[in-house]
């Protein structure tokens, strides 16, 4: 299940918006975006392009805890905080845009917006633009 939400950039291209979900047992991804300012993820299956915005969810805290957006297709660059051996392949660079530290976007609050979470939460989710707006109107800049 794919939902994607569209907004327009500057360029008149529709960037879209994504809700992805970061599993803390392998990779430590708060921990790249504090300290690199940004994380790669996998290419493959995720439709992204570059300039669309992607909230990180994460396993840990259950709760969004990034703002990132699509700059760059690279390899990757982040197997420094990977916990496993980090595949090594293509990916998007997602550059850290905002860090959310409070408690309006917990799993709980985002179910109220339309989220599905349990096994939605395996596939990137786009095309939902009321959880979108709710997740935007949580981050100041």
């Amino acid at each position: 299940m794919y939902f994607c939400s569209m907004r327009t950039t500057f360029n008149k291209r529709a960037a879209r918006q994504w809700l992805v979900y970061a599993n803390a047992s392998r990779c430590k991804h708060y921990v790249s975006l504090k300290k690199a300012g940004f994380i790669s993820w996998k290419r493959e299956r995720n439709n992204f392009a570059i300039g669309d915005i992607v909230y990180i969810f994460s396993s840990v805290e259950r709760k969004i805890i990034f703002k990132t957006e699509v700059v760059a297709e690279e390899m990757r660059a982040d197997g420094k905080y990977w916990i496993e051996e980090p595949p090594m392949h293509m990916t998007w660079r997602l550059k850290a845009v905002e860090e959310y530290t409070g408690i309006s976007l917990d799993e709980a609050a985002l179910k109220l917006h339309g989220f599905k979470g349990g096994k939605s939460l395996q596939h990137p989710m786009c095309n939902n633009p009321d959880l979108f707006a709710y997740i935007e109107s949580k981050f100041e800049k």
